[in-house]
């Protein structure tokens, strides 16, 4: 922690001067600006490297003349703001010296309240660096100043500073570290980020083909598998891009604000070059098993796409996208396969998957009081009612389809005993019977769909619906 001299005055005192991007704030404001200017003007990316060639201070002024993150809920660094704290009560000037557009240093200085003096980019110089220790220099002297840093950028600053703090593992020569180091992006982080676990979703390309009965073709098998691998590197990608936009409604959420970028444990500029090659990586993947696929797999992204830039915030909609992204796995894997698609198959999970993504909304708005509103989506607890009603009648539909199916000739004419597949609709009944129950008493996790994979009850289920179908054939 910083101890400042004895006596009074800023006199004696020369000023703790603080970096605001990965010192103060966990994060990058500019990407957090972008993504928060990209939510109201879905055309930035095409005019942003027009901006960027008139200068990095001229693209980060445009920006934020659009949109601004929302400040109170940036991942602040707190011992940096304790060493301001202990500062300001010790009668010290406290400057904040970044790079960031002027805009967005005023708000955050607003916010905590802790600054005497605001120093940032203009519209037209880019304070970083050279430029920042150059007007340091000019405004306090060499040596006339106390500067709290991070990165490679802050080493001219720490060469004009009296005494240099850093709060990353990067420590200047006669440096010393302020507080605990900030870990680096581990690789629990990123399998969080990447949602590894959301993965188990993909296996639904297997239904199809085991649904048709296509035990022994070796390569269709292939193909299938290499659709799951490249829905698992397309899904991932997406969920980073999701998480990039959802980052202010994230930072409301009592769980989701834990998320690595939320929590700023992963920079954001890292997450969005990895989403982009993970999706581009599961086209080319998809390629591997032909045209069909692709399209399949592109038809994903958009979709979620539009899901992340409008559909979420729009109710009812945004279930049945949920629903129709759940399907199209199914869809790509009977295209990999080269099988027919059952229509009863496709009834069957559009009912289904409607009501898990109800199930989803359920879970979030059995947390909030009437007049709440769920962050990122257009649902306030008032619509509890409706979800509850619309997910129970889209549960029941599901299992009418199962039961009309196990009573067609299609399936007289392909198991030796189905009447044991009447034990399918009975315990799918039972189980999405339970799984609302749960939900609505707000005993469930946020995924039902991962709820499940770690439910005793719905492995018990899934055990009980495979010895069903085996008594059958």
């Amino acid at each position: 922690m910083i101890d400042p001299p004895s006596g009074s005055g800023y006199v004696s005192r020369p000023p703790l001067v603080v970096d605001l991007d990965g010192t103060l704030c966990r994060t990058d404001t500019l990407w957090e600006t972008f993504f928060a200017a990209w939510r109201t003007c879905w055309w930035l990316p095409l005019v942003a490297p027009f901006w960027l060639s008139a200068g990095r201070a001229q693209l980060k002024s445009r920006m934020a003349e659009i949109g601004l993150p929302i400040i109170n809920r940036l991942p602040w660094n707190e011992s940096v703001i304790e060493a301001l704290k202990k500062a300001r009560a010790s009668g010290r000037k406290c400057v904040l010296a970044t790079a960031a557009n002027e805009r967005i240093a005023n708000a955050c200085a607003a916010e905590l309240g802790l600054f005497d003096e605001v120093m940032a980019s203009s519209d037209n110089v880019n304070l970083k660096g050279r430029a920042k220790a150059a007007q340091l220099v000019s405004r306090f002297g060499v040596a006339g100043f106390d500067y709290i840093g991070d990165s490679r950028a802050d080493l001219p600053v720490w060469a004009q500073a009296d005494k240099k703090y850093s709060v990353s593992s990067l420590i200047p020569l006669g440096g010393e570290r302020i507080g605990a180091e900030q870990p680096e992006s581990s690789l629990v982080s990123w399998i969080r980020l990447l949602r590894v676990r959301h993965w188990v979703k993909n296996v639904l390309v297997f239904v199809a083909p085991v649904a048709a009965h296509s035990w022994a073709n070796a390569a269709g098998w292939q193909a299938v598998t290499t659709t799951f691998f490249a829905f698992c590197a397309v899904c991932s990608g997406v969920y980073v891009l999701n998480d990039l936009f959802d980052l202010a409604s994230d930072r409301m959420h009592p769980s989701k604000r834990k998320r690595p970028l939320a929590s700023g444990a992963v920079p954001l500029a890292t997450a969005l070059a990895v989403s982009l090659v993970l999706v581009t990586s599961g086209i080319v993947i998809a390629w591997l098993t032909g045209p069909p696929v692709v399209e399949l797999i592109a038809a994903y992204v958009a979709m979620n796409a539009l899901y992340t830039v409008y559909l979420k915030r729009v109710p009812v909609f945004d279930v049945f996208c949920l629903a129709g992204l759940y399907t199209l796995r199914i869809v790509a894997g009977a295209a990999a396969v080269v099988v027919p698609l059952s229509t009863w198959l496709v009834a069957f999970s559009v009912f289904a998957f409607l009501s898990l993504a109800l199930l989803k909304r359920a879970v979030d708005l059995a947390r909030l009081g009437a007049d709440e509103v769920l962050p990122g989506r257009g649902y306030s607890g008032r619509d509890a009612a409706f979800v509850y009603g619309f997910g129970i009648s889209s549960a029941t539909a599901a299992c009418l389809v199962l039961a009309l199916y196990v009573a067609s000739d299609q399936v007289r004419s392909m198991y030796a005993d189905p009447l044991w597949l009447w034990g399918l609709a009975f315990v799918v009944l039972l189980w999405l019977a339970r799984m609302w129950r749960m939900a609505m008493g707000g005993t469930m996790d946020d995924d039902p769909v991962l709820f499940a994979t770690r439910d005793g009850v719905s492995w018990g289920c899934a055990v009980v619906i495979a010895v069903c179908v085996l008594l059958a054939m």
